[in-house]
């Protein structure tokens, strides 16, 4: 398996490492029927759609009364099963569960979307060594800015982080934010706090409706930052259908305002803000508490995701942008020595820009799965977008990668496994190899 995906406290998911898929015990029939147990009573007592939190339910003890349970002894492969049946019947991605081999502790009292003061500490750490989430910071040929994220932290943790990078790209012409790699965010102040830079006083961005008393809680930029605000100048933000929920909120938000132009591939549809919740002592999961309201569109990218301004592959997005803002660099100056300049960096960018080639994925046998897909890093490893039909006795899907090699996986009923029909793989979690000429 090359990783496994799930939500931290808020918006976000980060990367488990592959230590985590230790040898444990077998999960015996108590503890798979006492996690069940807990996620219907979560979801009946904190799932903000209570409609959607009995179809849930009813999903779950269908499938537990027909024994589909039973086989699975492996406490990642049944949290992946899990996640898959509750968002198939919630039709909800922020709807997860997640094994953990360690005894999680017993919680205390506490807001649902807050940090325990006992994993403060912890968190900052993991934040400091993991660069607050910053994937990349450069300024590209055109004096354009250039921010990656894979994911979005709180002014609390990465304030002054945000405000050296914001000052960093402060002289340039225009701002690519890159979130096609961004799962969300691990705060609901991130996305406030960093599109305060892109205007001049407060803008309203959401309303987020909390339990079943529908509490209104309101989202603004702030009035003040630490920092140059960057105005009045072109933003263009990349996405991806792994950009998801907080991040998805940043490129919905900018979008709704006119403030920049989005370009990729429709994002993953996830707008419902919650946290997570101990289930047992080995099993979490995570649950939405919130509905978001944005104030321009009356509505949100629930189920839909972004849909981008400028549509095309998400692998071809960084390219487009650049074009895009080297363009209007060119229709904003005067001055022919820079034109030059930047209509032949254009023309580099272009040339330089992914070939892309199709490529067939084939898996024999296999006849009673249900759902089978393929992962690898022609999709930076999304588990959810190259999804196969059954043809005859095989699983197929066609799809796109660059030049040159392509590793990957089948996940076959949320299981992840290396191809059968090729010997050659690499790395410690036996990725299977191709070369695509």
């Amino acid at each position: 398996m090359r990783h496994v995906l799930i939500t931290g406290f808020l918006f976000t998911t980060l990367t488990i490492s592959a230590l985590a898929q230790q040898h444990v015990a077998p999960l015996t029939h108590q503890q798979k029927d006492e996690a069940i147990d807990s996620i219907v009573k979560t979801v009946k007592t904190r799932y903000i759609f209570p409609d959607v939190a009995l179809k849930v339910e009813k999903y779950l003890r269908n499938k537990q009364a027909k024994k589909a349970y039973n086989a699975i002894t492996d406490g990642n492969q049944f949290a992946q099963v899990l996640t898959q049946d509750m968002q198939a019947a919630g039709n909800d991605k922020h709807l997860w569960a997640a094994y953990t081999p360690e005894e999680l502790p017993v919680e205390k009292p506490r807001e649902l979307m807050s940090i325990p003061d006992e994993e403060r500490a912890g968190l900052a750490e993991m934040f400091q060594r993991t660069n607050y989430g910053i994937d990349k910071l450069d300024i590209l040929k055109g004096n354009i800015g250039y921010l990656s994220f894979n994911t979005l932290i709180s002014p609390e943790f990465a304030g002054e982080v945000y405000d050296a990078m914001m000052l960093y790209v402060a002289h340039t012409e225009a701002l690519i934010i890159d979130l096609r790699k961004c799962g969300g965010s691990m705060s609901p102040d991130a996305v406030p706090y960093f599109c305060s830079y892109f205007f001049q006083s407060p803008v309203h961005l959401n309303d987020t409706y909390y339990g079943k008393d529908a509490k209104l809680t309101q989202s603004w930029t702030y009035a003040h930052v630490n920092g140059r605000k960057y105005l009045n100048k072109p933003i263009y933000v990349l996405t991806s259908r792994s950009t998801f929920s907080g991040a998805e909120e940043m490129a919905y938000d900018l979008q709704a305002l006119k403030r920049a132009t989005v370009i990729g591939q429709s994002t993953g549809g996830g707008a419902n803000p919650g946290g997570v919740v101990r289930l047992t002592g080995h099993f979490r999961m995570f649950v939405p508490v919130g509905k978001v309201v944005n104030p321009i569109t009356k509505s949100n990218w629930e189920h839909v995701g972004v849909k981008p301004d400028t549509l095309i592959d998400a692998r071809l997005a960084l390219q487009k942008a650049q074009e895009l803002a080297m363009l209007s660099s060119i229709k904003a100056t005067d001055d022919d020595r820079w034109k030059g300049a930047l209509k032949d960096w254009m023309a580099e960018v272009v040339a330089s820009a992914p070939k892309l080639k199709p490529v067939t994925f084939e898996l024999q046998g296999f006849e009673n799965a249900k759902e089978v897909y393929v992962a690898g890093s022609f999709n930076d490893w999304d588990q959810h977008t190259a999804q196969m039909l059954r043809k005859g006795n095989k699983w197929v899907v066609v799809t796109e990668a660059e030049q040159g090699k392509t590793t990957y996986k089948f996940i076959v009923d949320g299981k992840w496994i290396s191809d059968p029909g090729n010997a050659k793989t690499e790395g410690p979690n036996g990725d299977s190899v191709i070369v695509v000429e």
